[in-house]
């Protein structure tokens, strides 16, 4: 199989070193395609109003100085071929560091591989909390046909270790975390306010009969979602919307 590996930690963090060392290692073609710097919390921007620097490190292998999003669109997009033909798979990590429940909408990580499936590429997103690297790369290697056997067009994969994590996974629908985080004044600069958001205060909220991301990561699971990449309308605002202008 044609791995395109992705990242928002940077073309140099371990998480991606070590995903491709093990896959390579079952044989896989890895390619890799990754920001210069790290870029988290990115979601999906990607650069339009500037010039971008692609920098060939080695063959099939890329940074840019772009988002994770930025690594997957240039590459597919970039009229003379960074890579000899489309990979059969993207996957996007091993992130440091949960991507779960809300943070999806916010990780780079995520949305690089929401990216790859606007694409036309099946991808999955892998994050490790202080989880060891090699011992999530070998899990998911050892398992990777039947992961990829299930993956469509229409979502990627979302899978997250937990710092204890006790060798089973569970499929999860992602959670639900609302964030009422401080924004603090650090000093002011004439006219200008310099401030930093600190002080986090998270709720996680529970969906009863399903098991969601947070809880199965908790109880020491792996989690796997199914994320879609379509923007599907709110039943309760159509509902509204539709009382007020039907």
């Amino acid at each position: 199989m044609t791995i395109l590996l992705v990242n928002d930690d940077g073309f140099e963090a371990e998480g991606i070193r070590v995903l491709e060392k093990v896959l390579s290692s079952y044989g896989h073609e890895i390619w890799v395609s990754a920001p210069m710097r790290q870029m988290s919390g990115m979601s999906h921007a990607m650069t339009i109003s500037r010039e971008m620097e692609i920098r060939r490190e080695s063959e099939n292998h890329y940074c840019m100085d772009g988002t994770p999003v930025d690594c997957v669109l240039y590459a597919k997009r970039y009229e003379e071929g960074l890579f000899p033909h489309d990979p059969d798979l993207v996957i996007s990590g091993i992130n440091n560091g949960y991507n779960l429940a809300t943070d999806i909408t916010y990780s780079g990580t995520c949305g690089a591989a929401r990216e790859a499936v606007l694409c036309s590429w099946k991808a999955i997103a892998i994050s490790s909390e202080r989880y060891d690297y090699k011992k999530c790369a070998t899990f998911i290697a050892e398992r990777l046909p039947l992961l990829y056997d299930t993956l469509d067009l229409e979502s990627f994969m979302n899978i997250n270790f937990p710092p204890s994590f006790n060798g089973e996974m569970r499929l999860t629908i992602p959670g639900d975390i609302r964030y009422s985080d401080k924004v603090h004044l650090l000093r002011r600069s004439g006219s200008s306010l310099i401030v930093k958001i600190s002080d986090v205060v998270r709720e996680d909220l529970h969906v009863d009969g399903f098991l969601n991301d947070t809880e199965a990561c908790n109880e020491g699971f792996a989690s796997v979602s199914s994320v879609s990449i379509l923007n599907k309308s709110g039943l309760a605002g159509f509902e509204k919307l539709k009382g007020l202008l039907s």
